[in-house]
C-alpha cells in the first residue's frame, strides 16, 4: 500500500518525473504524454510534471516545467 496521502491533507501533489506519475494513476502513459495536466489521487488533485534530472539532460523543456508549477501557483491562489 502506498502512504495515505489523506494523513497529510494537501492542497495540491506537484508530482516529478515518469515513476511517480505513472505509480499515482496506475498507468503506463509517458511523461511525455501526462505532463501538464492535473489529475485526482486519493480526493487530491495533483498536475504532472518533468524529473529535475531529465531537466539537466533536457534544458530546452526547462520552460515546460515553468508553465507547469505556475498552473500548480493559480490553483493554489484560487
Amino acid at each position: 500500500a502506498l502512504f495515505p496521502i489523506e494523513i497529510i491533507h494537501p492542497k495540491i501533489i506537484c508530482a516529478l518525473g515518469t515513476f511517480a506519475v505513472q505509480t499515482l494513476l496506475d498507468t503506463k502513459d509517458t511523461i511525455g504524454k501526462l505532463r501538464g495536466k492535473f489529475f485526482k489521487y486519493q480526493d487530491t488533485k495533483f498536475l504532472a510534471t518533468y524529473h529535475p534530472a531529465y531537466l539537466l539532460r533536457n534544458p530546452g523543456d526547462k520552460k515546460k516545467v515553468w508553465s507547469d508549477i505556475q498552473k500548480v501557483r493559480d490553483f493554489l491562489q484560487e
